[in-house]
């Protein structure tokens, strides 16, 4: 007996919409935090595997990107892309998917994804994505970091959550996939106001924010030792690029 099906995007919609002002604004989020490590090849074919709303495809669709697709299991969420003209597939096995098109990608998206596989297929499923990558080709991921403020909520914000990674786990996740070069950086949702200075409220909010960032620091230099305490990443989200052979 199955149970019944799973409506992802009525979770999705608590955050997201399709408002002109809400997708503008995560266009251009998605052009700030993916920009530095996009190709420099327009042409290239690219997949945003899990792509949602499709939010991470306009944005590389705005940048100039030519062949740009997306798969996702949610109707809902390919409803919502196909609205917007984006070229998106319906898929059940994402996984599958990159397999059924093997070496066809030069760089697959993979953004608030990998926390939602279950832990016993997680290598499975990276390594359908080095199958989907032509030689050379890069992945750029996103995931929620193990080592932020609020790492437990963001672990159990989302019923559909496995897993919560650190960059040590998520880095030996994809090099035992078969990923070469990696690299886990920070990645902020909150960024410095253009008129940080000026006492108004954008001004309060980020000063707050680098005070409390500053004495998480603190804390994890004096908890871990200064060498590790300053090197780990307290962001909320990591963002992870890497290559395949």
């Amino acid at each position: 007996m199955t149970g019944p099906k799973i409506d992802y995007s009525y979770h999705y919609r608590k955050w997201h919409s399709d408002t002109p002002e809400h997708v503008s604004n995560m266009v251009r989020f998605y052009k700030e935090i993916l920009g530095p490590y996009l190709p420099k090849d327009k042409s290239v074919p690219v997949l945003d595997v899990g792509c949602g709303m499709g939010f991470a495809i306009m944005a590389l669709n705005q940048l100039g990107f030519e062949k740009v697709s997306g798969v996702d299991m949610d109707s809902g969420q390919v409803a919502s892309c196909k609205a917007k003209g984006l070229s998106v597939t319906q898929s059940d096995d994402s996984a599958e998917f990159m397999r059924s098109h093997s070496e066809m990608y030069k760089l697959i998206l993979a953004l608030d994804l990998l926390e939602h596989i279950p832990l016993d297929k997680q290598l499975g499923f990276t390594s359908a994505i080095v199958a989907g990558l032509k030689s050379g080709g890069g992945l750029i991921a996103t995931t929620p970091n193990a080592n932020s403020a609020f790492a437990t909520r963001c672990r159990y914000l989302d019923w559909t959550h496995q897993i919560q990674f650190s960059e040590h786990s998520i880095d030996f996740l994809l090099h035992t996939a078969g990923f070469v070069d990696i690299q886990v950086c920070e990645t902020e949702y909150t960024t410095r106001p253009k008129f940080w200075w000026l006492p108004g409220r954008q001004g309060r909010y980020w000063w707050a924010f680098r005070f409390f960032r500053t004495w998480r620091r603190l804390e994890a230099m004096a908890e871990l030792g200064p060498a590790v305490g300053r090197r780990v990443p307290l962001s909320l989200n990591l963002l992870v690029h890497a290559r395949k052979p």
